[in-house]
């Protein structure tokens, strides 16, 4: 693997992926009960709260690793754009986390006793998210260290004339 070939968006994103991974596992959301003198307390991480989002964010982030990986290896075909990739990915992912941040998953009503918050896992995959969004917007105004870019190359020849 040659990080020469990687930019510096390249390097957020590929980050950003590992966090946005590594926060699934994180708690994300907390419970806590107090009834009658009896107090007790649970958190969940995001495998455990989530339905169906927690499935797309790992496939998001997997995804994101894997294009920076292939960059780095050079095994990424020129003709797909992993700029654009990890920046839609990103931001659906940042759509994703920030839905979760405002509606906690809940199933029914919640009694007045129960208290139901938000913990640091959750923040922490908004911010993967944001960084795997940010370094595929960075990436579409990098060159990589050792290419050559139009602007900065040699300059063009004229083709011989045609006789």
């Amino acid at each position: 693997m040659d990080t020469s070939r990687l930019t510096t968006g390249d390097m957020i994103a590929g980050v950003g992926g590992i966090v946005l991974l590594i926060s699934l596992f994180l708690p994300w959301y907390g419970v806590s009960v107090d009834i009658a003198g009896f107090s007790a307390s649970e958190s969940g991480s995001g495998w455990e709260a989530l339905g169906f989002i927690d499935i797309l964010l790992f496939l998001i982030s997997i995804a994101a690793i894997a294009l920076v990986a292939a960059r780095a290896a050079g095994a990424l075909p020129a003709d797909i754009p992993a700029p654009v990739i990890l920046l839609g990915l990103g931001g659906l992912a940042v759509l994703l986390v920030l839905y979760r941040i405002i509606d906690i998953p809940v199933d029914g009503n919640v009694p007045d006793e129960v208290d139901l918050s938000r913990k640091f896992g959750i923040f922490i995959a908004l911010i993967g998210a944001a960084a795997v969004t940010y370094g595929g917007w960075r990436t579409n105004s990098e060159a990589p260290a050792g290419r050559m870019t139009p602007a900065t190359g040699p300059p063009a020849t004229d083709p011989p004339p045609a006789v």
